[in-house]
């Protein structure tokens, strides 16, 4: 297959932005017990990444059905991050009305992203180490929204998660609750998606058990992507 010279800048470009994307989501997983301590930290991690998968990822990629819809998540996202703090602080109650908008719009905006990836790691001419790389972060993209999934759990039903077992909180508003919790939930969840489990979820509660299984099955189901897909190039050029 040959290929020009303007699709091989677009090709480099986001294989660089796949490395990128690896490099913050391990550095977003390193930082989640500084973030237990500075909530504001994995907010800003998750508007980083969210700015990288626009400008560097989307961007460029050969997908271009879903590009506006991925542009307008992404900063809808980000924007509802920004306010959703600046209402915690000024307007508490605004700030607990828009705790579950903004985390059903993480969730979309995430799983977009995956699947995305999916389809654009299928769709490239060759696989490269950035290529592999990008497949690992596409992993961990799975987790984070895994973890923006088990916020939305929060906001909707606490009971679903062993008290006993999250970290201290200071008694508060609903949201500052949200905000606290958010980086155990995080962590929670990839353990989840390593199959390591978690003790945060109630077992009496069945929708904790979905959420759990499904994240589970998901974390399962892309690495036998991974794995086929490098098997499956492999294969092609040794035919």
């Amino acid at each position: 297959m040959r290929i020009t010279r303007e699709q091989l800048v677009r090709i480099r470009r986001r294989h660089f932005g796949y490395r990128v994307t690896l490099v913050l989501e391990l550095l977003m997983v390193l930082l989640l017990p500084l973030a237990q301590q500075r909530p504001w930290l994995l907010s800003l991690m998750l508007c980083l990444l969210a700015v990288e998968l626009i400008v560097f990822v989307s961007r460029f990629s050969s997908l271009r059905q879903t590009r506006p819809l991925i542009y307008g998540l992404g900063a809808l996202a980000v924007v509802m991050e920004l306010v959703w703090h600046l209402t915690l602080v000024w307007m508490p109650v605004l700030g607990r009305a828009l705790t579950l908008p903004h985390v059903i719009v993480w969730v979309l905006f995430l799983l977009l992203a995956v699947l995305r990836k999916v389809k654009s790691l299928i769709a490239e001419p060759f696989v490269t180490v950035s290529v592999v790389l990008g497949a690992a972060s596409g992993y961990l993209t799975v987790g984070i929204a895994g973890g923006v999934l088990l916020t939305a759990l929060w906001v909707w039903q606490p009971s679903a998660f062993v008290a006993s077992m999250l970290p201290p909180l200071v008694p508060g508003p609903a949201a500052d609750l949200t905000v606290a919790v958010a980086p155990a939930l995080m962590a929670a969840s990839f353990g989840l998606l390593t199959t390591v489990g978690t003790s945060l979820l109630s077992p009496s509660s069945i929708t904790a058990q979905v959420l759990a299984n499904v994240i589970t099955i998901a974390g399962q189901l892309y690495v036998a992507i991974l794995i086929a897909l490098i098997l499956g190039r492999v294969h092609q050029r040794l035919l």
